[in-house]
């Protein structure tokens, strides 16, 4: 392929090199002509001949091949007129020779024996012509003669073999270009399949670090426990890099677009950059209030390029501070979003500012280097500007720092400003805040930049002093409603300070830990100090709390479709933490039945089931949902989490997209994005009191679920990143080890009837539902392995399934047996046809199926218990209390 790309452009350039020649040459001619008085009648095909290459070649008219000819033609008669006088027979050897080096260009050696033949004819014609004028041919012409013969002929023949020649080492280049090309491949795939397999753990370990961190008491061991989540959340973002580099190395990058609110995006953004901000380094950020408040673009890689932008300013600032600002420029089809990055950090040469976006490359590469990462950052912003249709700049000084500017369009969704206060004629802001404290005048500046703009863009007051003295002045003189202040110049006037809170609302702007003494009724803003929390502040109600809690669905009535039970009773346990209503259906047809009887809020559809999948179920749905119930909306919730998987789901006609096993983060963003906003509630989570076990108990408890941990790891299960999967609940968690073991008999009946009648869609599914399942429980291997058996069902590749299928099937009964031997369960007998499992709370006594407990009663624990209904059999559990939702809005 590559040979064919670098052979095509040298035939281009080959093509006009021939024209120009031919061009030239018939001017010569033509001059020529005049002076000899030749014949002047072959002067207008010529001229002709010349017009038609050239029309040929600007209009790119019959291929590349058949113009080439076309060319040598008209330069043939050219070239014909020319020998065809007796003064110049033994002129035509240098041109001829002149226009074989020209044509090795083209790589064809037929042309080069075409002009041979021309040659041979030509001068034929001449030595003709002398004969008939009665020229003498004494020895001094026919040597002469022989010598212009053997002259042309080593030309053509030298001229063939600078062909072969060429042709044999741009055959050898080739290879060797492919197999490097090959090898990086190979090379990406590898870490892109080792970044996978690390992911899971890696999720794990963040997720119960965090669970952790929130229980932990002791403050050395919740600074260990911070560790471990921070060098986790480390390795993550390696691994994002890795993934997101790869695959825009091999050009399968896939841009996801949907409609997002430029305040969510910061909001997410703060909270991941605080960790890595050091108190001494001051982060600014500044967004244009006028920015229109829902835009369109991929939101995902937005939020990557802010990221990596602000983080490299992190990471190479020493001293001084790093300056976001955020501005916009309309435009026909929507916005410029501007992005500028400037910090006072270590700054780069010419040299490395060309070299920045080259994959795995770092200004302070080498063994003395004092910054981590893999050098992948500025590789990965290039690619995902370049996907999202825009332009990135950078300009550098060592010593001085970085400024990076990004251009990215983005459709417009709603236009109204991006942030707004309520009655911003009435507020009148007082701001104590002494910006000298910062040592570098460039930070100083920043701030005053970022100050005006809020005040410009939000429309309010705001007074500012650096002192107490002024303060009292200002205090005496001006009725404010807000006073924001720094965190040293709080600490230096408390006392007075805590007296203004009774009348007015008082922020203090400080780093993260820092505490209020009891009783105080200031509020803290963590930093960095920018816009968004600030409007939110204005915006605020004297008494409101600003922690919003734990978000909440209640009587939101959900419709949850997947063949395989266990991830209906995965669906089940989270949607119902969220305070909903759900229903559950096997299968597409069952879910349209439901959607024709009763109305529902949201349906979450699975992708594979067997008769009609998804898709089909999911048009079915929205088909008939306009004339019985109105538009319900409909979210993808599959296994298949590739990169293409979302912008396919999202183009059929789903309404949002949630990859299994279910990721809490992922899922409530989606909740907001297409549920009303009347459907959703944050509350604080009430903390129940409860009895905590002796020393010696809880260290009894951790002895038994490391003996639980074990058997399960011999098995090649994770236990930790099962229960990350199960919410961290590990009562829940053992209940899908429970039903995992009862439906492995049948499961592995069907799976071997469906391969020795080769039907390879049911056996697809089949093995679709043991991938998803096995990964829910922690078992990637198996989960792999069975991606594996599915991948080679959707080819039809039957040979493949029977060399592997054996194997598969035995280390599923491995697992099987290793979760019994684990858990002291066995597989249960399989319920009748028309028996269902519904959720139940247990108050009597039951069998603690957690890790910990013996002999307990948990205050409801789940029990799977058969039920019959006259009319449908479904999975349905309803809170306590019902709110029915009576507004539907469609929400970005």
């Amino acid at each position: 392929m590559r040979q064919g790309i670098v052979k095509n452009e040298l035939f281009q350039a080959s093509q006009l090199t021939i024209l120009l020649s031919h061009t030239i040459f018939a001017g010569i001619l033509a001059v020529e002509t005049f002076v000899m008085g030749w014949e002047k009648w072959p002067l207008l095909p010529i001229l002709i001949g010349v017009l038609i290459s050239w029309s040929l070649h600007v209009e790119q008219k019959f291929t590349d091949q058949q113009r080439i000819w076309i060319y040598t033609v008209m330069i043939m008669f050219s070239f014909f007129f020319y020998g065809s006088h007796t003064t110049s027979v033994y002129d035509t050897v240098a041109v001829m020779s002149l226009s074989m080096l020209l044509y090795t260009m083209t790589g064809m050696k037929a042309l080069i024996t075409f002009l041979q033949i021309l040659y041979y004819l030509t001068f034929a014609y001449g030595i003709g012509l002398m004969w008939m004028e009665g020229v003498t041919f004494d020895a001094l012409i026919i040597s002469r003669s022989i010598l212009h013969v053997v002259v042309v002929t080593v030309v053509a023949w030298v001229a063939r073999m600078i062909i072969t020649k060429w042709i044999q080492v741009l055959g050898a280049s080739s290879r060797e270009i492919d197999m490097l090309t090959d090898a990086t491949d190979r090379l990406n795939d590898f870490l892109a399949n080792v970044s996978h397999e690390i992911r899971t753990p890696v999720n794990a370990i963040i997720g119960l670090s965090g669970i952790g961190i929130e229980e932990e008491t002791d403050p050395e061991k919740k600074a260990n426990l911070i560790s471990v989540r921070n060098a986790g959340l480390r390795v993550a973002e390696q691994i994002g890099d890795i993934l997101d580099y790869s695959e825009i190395d091999r050009k399968r990058l896939v841009a996801n677009f949907e409609d997002y609110m430029l305040a969510s995006l910061f909001n997410d953004l703060v909270n991941e950059l605080r960790p890595y901000k050091r108190d001494e380094i001051e982060l600014v950020i500044d967004v244009d209030p006028s920015i229109p408040s829902v835009l369109h673009t991929d939101v995902s890689k937005l939020r990557k390029i802010l990221r990596h932008l602000i983080m490299n300013g992190l990471k190479y600032t020493k001293e001084g501070g790093v300056y976001v600002r955020i501005c916009a420029e309309k435009q026909d089809y929507g916005i410029n979003l501007f992005i500028e990055v400037t910090d006072t950090g270590i700054g780069m040469t010419e040299e490395e500012c060309e070299r920045i976006s080259e994959r795995f490359y770092q200004a302070d590469s080498g063994r003395s280097r004092k910054s981590g990462g893999l050098g992948l950052g500025m590789a990965v912003v290039s690619g995902f500007v370049a996907s999202l249709g825009g332009f990135m700049t950078l300009k550098s000084k060592v010593g001085e720092g970085t400024t990076v500017r990004v251009s990215i369009p983005q459709k417009v969704v709603d236009p109204a400003g991006c942030m707004s206060v309520a009655d911003g004629d009435k507020l009148v802001l007082g701001a104590y805040l002494n910006f000298e404290k910062f040592p570098h005048p460039i930070v100083r500046e920043y701030y005053n930049t970022m100050v005006r703009n809020i005040v410009a863009g939000l429309g309010v007051k705001m007074h500012r002093v650096d002192n107490v003295s002024n303060l009292v002045k200002l205090m005496r003189s001006v009725q404010l409603t807000h006073l924001f202040v720094g965190e040293e110049e709080y600490l230096a006037a408390r006392e007075h300070l805590e007296k203004l809170t009774s009348q007015i609302m008082v922020v203090v702007v400080a780093d993260h830990g820092f505490q209020l003494p009891a009783g105080s009724k200031a509020r803290i803003m963590e930093k960095p100090f920018y816009c968004f929390p600030v409007a939110a502040i204005l915006n605020m109600m004297p008494g409101t709390e600003t922690d919003i809690g734990n978000m909440y669905c209640h009587g939101v009535r959900a419709l949850v479709v997947d063949d395989e039970p266990m991830n209906l009773t995965v669906a089940q346990n989270i949607f119902r933490r969220y305070g909903m209503e759900v229903t559950t259906a096997a299968s597409g047809q069952e879910s349209i039945d439901l959607c024709r009887e009763r109305p529902f809020d949201i349906v979450f559809m699975d992708h594979m089931m067997p008769g009609m999948d998804g898709v089909e179920a999911m048009r079915r749905i929205r088909a008939e949902g306009g004339r019985e119930h109105g538009t319900v909306p409909i979210v993808a919730l599959t296994a298949n989490a590739v990169s293409s998987a979302k912008e396919m789901f999202l183009s059929v006609g789903f309404d949002g997209f949630v990859s299994k096993p279910i990721e809490l983060v992922e899922l409530e963003r989606v909740l907001k994005r297409v549920l009303p906003k009347s459907a959703i509630t944050f509350e604080k989570k009430k903390e129940l009191p409860q009895d905590m076990p002796a020393e010696e108990s809880k260290e009894a408890v951790g002895q038994e679920k490391a003996t639980f941990d074990a058997k399960l790891a011999a098995c090649g299960i994770d236990a930790k990143a099962g229960i990350g999967y199960s919410a961290g609940d590990e009562e829940f968690y053992c209940v899908l080890l429970e039903q995992y073991v009862t439906e492995s008999a049948e499961k592995q009946e069907k799976l071997e009837r469906f391969r020795k009648e080769k039907n390879a869609k049911e056996y697809q599914i089949l093995v679709h539902a043991l991938k998803s399942t096995s990964r829910t429980i922690g078992n990637a291997g198996l989960s792999d392995h069975a991606k594996e058996l599915e991948d080679a069902a959707k080819a039809e590749d039957f040979s493949f399934i029977e060399a592997h299928h054996d194997a598969v099937m035995a280390e599923y009964r491995t697992t099987v047996d290793g979760i019994i031997a684990a858990c002291g369960i066995t597989a249960a007998k399989e319920p009748d046809a028309d028996e269902v499992l519904e959720f139940a709370a247990e108050t009597e006594p039951v069998r603690d199926l957690t890790l910990s407990g013996r002999d307990k009663t948990p205050e409801a624990v789940l029990d799977f218990t058969p039920v019959k209904d006259a009319e449908e059999e479904i999975l349905e559990f309803a809170p306590v209390k019902e709110t029915p939702i009576k507004e539907k809005t469609d929400e970005s």
